[in-house]
């Protein structure tokens, strides 16, 4: 039995389905959305422990999703969200303050298996 439920959302199927299997190879849950709209509407009905979400997706972005997860309550308000951008703006940083991510990675900067590392210091870090 996974010990935690993860969501992914990720618009580039390629790195979304090897995110979600080195994951699974960890023994996480898996959920996956192809974009925001998807990854919220999942997020919202399966209340995941952890979100891992690409930022820049169209027609809804990963920031916008963030932020209507946090409003949307108690779970929302509390769940992991860890940021994955080819972007590394100030003004997206900017708009990150507000939504109070557990992590904000820079996908060229960071390999698939540091994410996965990142998401057990997540974990780790909040049983703390």
């Amino acid at each position: 039995m996974a010990e935690h439920k993860l969501l992914v959302v990720e618009d580039s199927e390629p790195l979304r389905k090897v995110l979600s299997e080195k994951l699974r190879d960890e023994k996480f849950e898996v959920l996956e959305a192809a974009g925001g709209e998807e990854g919220l509407k999942i997020a919202l009905e399966q209340k995941p422990d952890m979100i891992i979400t690409d930022i820049v997706m169209f027609p809804m972005d990963g920031l916008e999703m963030a932020q209507k997860i946090r409003e949307s309550g108690a779970w929302g308000d509390e769940v992991l969200i860890i940021a994955l951008t080819n972007q590394n703006s100030t003004e997206e940083e900017r708009r990150l303050v507000p939504l109070h991510l557990n992590a904000y990675l820079v996908k060229a900067e960071t390999g698939l298996d540091d994410v996965v590392k990142h998401v057990k210091e997540v974990f780790k870090n909040k049983k703390k």
